[in-house]
């Protein structure tokens, strides 16, 4: 299963910050197990001339990016993953982060929760 679909700031946020705190080997398996899809670059010598078939491509999360090789390839989609983030004027102003729907409020509780009444 590839999901390549957009998903919200908050799990972008989440998912390229694990990437970046794993070892290569870590990183493209993080992009695999949350069905991001890696391309090799072709090895077809009529693919030769075609330049896009020469490089890496990798798709995650509704964000791609593509290299020379897979190292190239994972850190240009960290980069596009920031960017996208950046871009993105829902974050906190204090930190970066994507703006939490409940910024930082507790859940209202259940409607039937007797509360006091100041008189």
């Amino acid at each position: 299963m590839h999901n390549t679909s957009p998903c919200t700031s908050q799990e972008l946020y989440a998912a390229e910050r694990n990437m970046r705190a794993r070892c290569r080997f870590g990183q493209a398996m993080l992009l695999q197990e949350l069905g991001g899809k890696v391309t090799p670059a072709s090895t077809d010598a009529s693919d030769r001339f075609d330049y896009e078939a020469t490089r890496w491509h990798a798709s995650l999360m509704g964000v791609c990016a593509s290299g020379d090789d897979l190292p190239e390839t994972l850190d240009a989609w960290m980069r596009a993953a920031q960017t996208r983030l950046k871009n993105d004027n829902t974050h906190r102003a204090t930190d970066g982060r994507p703006d939490c729907p409940y910024n930082g409020a507790a859940l209202l509780p259940h409607a039937n929760t007797r509360v006091a009444v100041a008189t």
